[in-house]
Formats: structure tokens, sequence, C-alpha cells
């Protein structure tokens, strides 16, 4: 960062001069040319952002609550960006959406974001954490099989592959995960796999009904949800097996699904003497759940196995599902918004009310009738006057009444996507990308070292047993995300691995603790990043413009997405200056400069 005499000093101004930094961000997108949209699918969207707004708007006057101004540009394009692509501008869009005059330049950002790439890369990276609780630790096994789930959804969700359709294939998956990464669904739940963790979780996953809470007795206040039913609704899931050979590498986990004995065969294999804890756990789950049968419905006929499955996504899909419906259209709103009509989002009960009943029941019949496009959802959503409210001003309401944007924390992948965006070229990612190897890419260093060793000692004893084609397409797999999206989900991955509640852990959310805190501060990330070596933002400020004042303007531009204000311009020059007078030179400060902003409230939340 460069010598310093007093660095306890200017530490203090900085921390002084920017203690007041704006926590508004103002700025909205750029001008590119969106992909084309169907005007039938246009028309649509657009007609249910009228319905969101005046459902919203019947609340406020019956409660006389205020709504926030509409969100300046600059609020608009930072948040806009992060909700959809999961990463705030560069300099550049903001800049270009600033300047941009046209009328309809948000519903253009709108449809242009909407086909980038990194939409479904966000999209996965918000499902992975529910599919998968973070702070569930199953090994590396785990962690290969959730970057392959994660590649896989990207692409659905980029391809706008009805919802509906990416949960019928999750829940009847079949296979390797190699060939069907679909499959992988299974193997993050645990080994061995068990029909009433699979049966609990399916259920809360995607139709938001929590009803794991009956295996140990009939739910408190929910007449439907007995021990028998949830019995009924874990029957579904048995006969699968989750099978790995640990022998070869890399283990290629598949999902099978057997025929279920006779039961009669199954007592009188339970009488064996000597069974091992797993087989008399299989025993029991075999005895135990083995009717399947939905909430409040009749038994299934069929012995068949392979159709159970398939009749639970029908299950969850089906027109008569409403509860299903309203609950991933919930899911979805929550995603955009910080919170849900209903919340939790995924627990639908009796006793648990939408804020917004009737638009939340609209929401899921509109969103089941477009095929489950979370495109034409998210659009319709997006141009609403409620998502684009300000964050500031209004009169009274809660957070359920949405007068106002809530300000919300960033993820651990959006952060550090954020974070990695400020820089300049790609010299900065390398060193980080072999500090965050995949299983696949270690699997291919272990191999690489005992080929070698092979040659130089064929009769040594080498136990790893390596298949080279399988290997392959793992590292396809991972290949697809590419060097910037797998270094930011590692990264995300070994900060959240920082929280030090480990019960809080275990949800789709992560907790700030003073460990994370300290990582982001002090940490190699910031540290590399906030220099004004070659590859940095502050090298490149320094290269594209020429006067003091364009540079502060720059830097706030690609960190925060706005303009600084005449109050935050005339602090830094002042800093600035002050430094100049122990003959620190320019680019130090702005170094400063650059650590104070990314230390911010602001740069740390989508406000």
């Amino acid at each position: 960062m460069g010598n310093r005499d007093t660095l306890g000093a200017i530490m203090l101004k900085r921390c002084l001069a920017f203690a007041t930094l704006s926590a508004v961000c103002l700025a909205a997108g750029f001008s590119g040319e969106a992909a084309p949209v169907s005007a039938d699918s246009a028309d649509a969207s657009l007609d249910l952002s009228k319905e969101i707004d005046s459902a919203i708007e019947k609340v406020w006057i019956r409660d006389e609550i205020k709504p926030a101004p509409r969100s300046t540009d600059e609020e608009f394009v930072r948040r806009v960006y992060l909700d959809v692509v999961g990463l705030p501008p560069t300099r550049e869009e903001a800049r270009e959406f600033l300047d941009d005059e046209r009328l309809d330049k948000r519903r253009l950002l709108i449809d242009t974001l909407l086909e980038d790439p990194r939409y479904g890369r966000h999209l996965a990276d918000l499902w992975t954490p529910i599919l998968r609780e973070r702070g569930n630790d199953f090994g590396e096994l785990s962690d290969g099989a959730t970057d392959v789930l994660a590649v896989w959804l990207s692409e659905q969700f980029n391809a706008d592959a009805g919802f509906d359709e990416t949960i019928t294939a999750l829940v009847t998956a079949e296979g390797a995960i190699s060939a069907n990464p679909a499959a992988a669904y299974y193997g993050l739940m645990g080994l061995p796999a068990r029909a009433p963790n699979m049966g609990g979780l399916t259920t809360k996953h995607f139709s938001g009904i929590q009803i794991q809470c009956a295996e140990c007795h009939d739910h408190p206040y929910e007449e439907a949800w007995t021990q028998e039913s949830f019995v009924g609704m874990a029957s579904f899931f048995t006969g699968i097996e989750v099978k790995a050979d640990f022998y070869i590498q890399p283990v290629d986990p598949r999902v099978e699904t057997g025929p279920v004995p006779p039961r009669a065969l199954i007592e009188a294999y339970a009488k064996s003497p000597d069974l091992p804890p797993e087989a008399l756990n299989r025993i029991n789950d075999l005895l135990t759940y083995d009717a399947p049968r939905l909430i409040g419905d009749r038994p299934v006929k069929t012995r068949d196995t392979k159709l159970w499955r398939k009749l639970f996504a029908s299950w969850l899909t089906s027109d008569k599902n409403e509860t299903a419906r309203r609950y991933l259209a919930n899911r979805f709103w929550s995603f955009l918004f910080g919170i849900g009509l209903l919340n939790p989002v995924d627990d639908f009960n009796a006793l648990n009310e939408a804020s917004h009943p009737e638009l939340l029941a609209k929401l899921g019949n509109w969103f089941a009738a477009r095929g489950y496009s979370v495109k034409q959802y998210y659009r319709a959503i997006l141009n609403s006057r409620v998502y684009q409210l300000g964050g500031k001003g209004g009169k009274g309401g809660e957070s359920w009444h949405f007068n106002r944007a809530i300000v919300r924390q960033l993820t651990p992948e959006q952060f550090f996507g954020a974070l990695f965006s400020l820089r300049d070229g790609d010299s900065m990612l390398k060193p980080f990308a072999r500090t965050t190897m995949n299983v696949y890419e270690q699997l291919r260093r272990f191999k690489t070292f005992q080929d070698v060793q092979k040659k130089e000692n064929p009769d040594g004893d080498y136990q790893a047993v390596y298949d080279e084609a399988l290997l392959q397409t793992y590292e396809g797999w991972i290949e697809k995300m590419g060097t910037e999206w797998k270094l930011q989900r590692g990264l995300a991955s070994r900060y959240a691995a920082l929280a030090s509640d480990d019960e809080r852990m275990r949800s789709d959310r992560f907790v700030l603790s003073i460990d994370q805190a300290l990582s982001v501060l002090n940490g190699d990330v910031t540290r590399r990043l906030s220099d004004s070596r070659n590859g940095s933002l502050v090298y490149a400020i320094m290269r594209d413009f020429k006067t003091t004042d364009q540079r502060i303007e720059g830097l706030y531009l690609a960190i925060l997405a706005r303009h600084p204000t005449l109050t935050e311009t005339r602090r830094a020059l002042e800093f600035i200056a002050e430094l100049a007078k122990d003959k620190t030179p320019e680019q130090v400060a702005l170094e400063d400069l650059f650590y104070a902003l990314v230390s911010t409230t602001e740069f740390a939340t989508n406000h």
C-alpha cells in the first residue's frame, strides 16, 4: 500500500472522512440491446405488474401508509443488477445507464439482464443453499456435487425451462451424477439416504409444507399433519439408494430405485444375528415407510417404487396443489424483496397468514399458468412500481407493507462477486483460483502426480484408482462455470464456514460473524484488490482519468454504482490533499479511498 509514517493517524483520518458516506445507491443499468421478448409474454408480464401495484396500494390506503418516492436511476441500477445477475454494474455499465435519456431504459435494462448468462448462475447460487443448507458438511464429495448441480440449475434457468420441469427432474432423478446432475439433489441429503429425510426435505423445498415435524408426533395445530400422514409422504421415497464406489476416483454417486421386498422377508431378515446398525436402520425404514399416501388422499395402490416418486412430483406440480404454487411464487418474490408475502417463506400452515393473501394466490396461479416461467415472473415484478420504489421517504409502514425498498445484506456469493468485479482484467484471479480448487481440480493434481510416480517406479503400490474418462466428464461440468464463478463460489464457501453460530448456519442464509468481518477487512482479497498495482481498479482509475475529481468519481461509480455527492467529493479531495502534505502519492490515497468505500454498509448491502 506504500510507505506511511503515521499509518494509525491516516486510517483515523480516513474513517472520519468517510464515516458519513451515503447509504443510498442510486443508479440504474446500461442501454445495451436486450434479446427480443415475445409481445404476448411482455404484455402478460406488464399486466401482472399493474395487478401487483394495485394489490399493494390497496393495503397502503387501508393502513394509511404513504409509499416512498420512485427510486432514482442510481439507486435502481445497483439493486436490479444484484437481484438479477448477482453482481453490481461495472463503472462503464453504470455510467452508460445514467447517461441514457430514453424513457423506457429501465424496462430495456430488465430485459437485457434477464438474458445475461449470469442470471441463471445467480439463481443457482440462491437455490443451492436451499437444497443443501449452509453448514451441512458431507465432505468434498458433496461440495463437488453441489457445484455440478449449480451448473445444471443455471442452464435450466437461462433456458427458462419451466420450474415445474426442474422440480420434476430433481424429484425423479435416477442414475449417476456425472450423467444426470439432478441426481445430486439426493446426494446432498447425506449418506445413507433415508426415506424420512428425503420426504420431509423435498416436501419443504418444493411445496413449503414443513411436515417433517410430524415425524415424531402429530402436528400441534394442523389436523392433517399426523405421524401417519408423514409416513405416507416419506414412503414415496422408499426404495431409493444413493450408491458410490469410493475405490474409484472421482467418486460418482448414483441414485437407484429398487423394489421393496415382501414384508415377511424383511421381518425374517431383521431377526438375523449381529446385523450392523446401518442394516437395522434400513430394515426399520422399509417396515415403517411402505405405504405411500399424499396428505388427505387415499393410499397409492401400485407397489412399483419407480412410479412412487413420479406420483409425488406430479402432486407437487398439480393444478390442484395451490399451496405449492403459492410457495414457489412466494420464494421467488422473496429473492427480489428480501421477504415474502408470507414468512417464513417455506412454512405454509393454517396459522401463518400472508400479508397480501389475494395477491399471493393470484401470483401463484399466474406463475403456474405461464408454465412456471421464472423470467416472465421476474419481468412482471421488476417492472412494477413496488419493486422500483426508493429506500427512503414515505410514511409509516412495516417491511411487509412494501412501501419502500428493503435494504438487504449481500449473500456471500454476491459479496465476493462484487469484490472481484473491482479489478482491471483477470490477472488477479489466478492466485485465488489456486487457493479455492474444487475437488476435481485437486484430483487432477493427485492423478498427475501419481502418473509421474508410476513412470519412475512402475512396481510401486498405488492404491488410488482413477477413471480418466469420468474425471474429464466432471471437469467438463465444472469448466462451464468459468474461472470467475468458480472462484466466487469457492471463496463464498470458505467465508460462510467462518460463521461462529453453527446452529444458525444450517439454513439457506448466513450469519455475519466477527471472523467473517475480519476476513473481509484484513483478508488477502481486500488487500490485493485495494492496492495500485497493474490489474487493480486504482491502477485503471489512475490510467483512465487525468484529474483527481474524475478519479474520485470513477471509484464511486465502480464501487457503489453512483456519482459521489458534492460533500463526498469535497471530503475526498481534502483527504487526498492532506496526505499529499506528507508526500503521499495520489494513488496511495486512492487506495485508502477504495478501502474506505468497500468497508461501508452501502457496499455490503443492496440498499
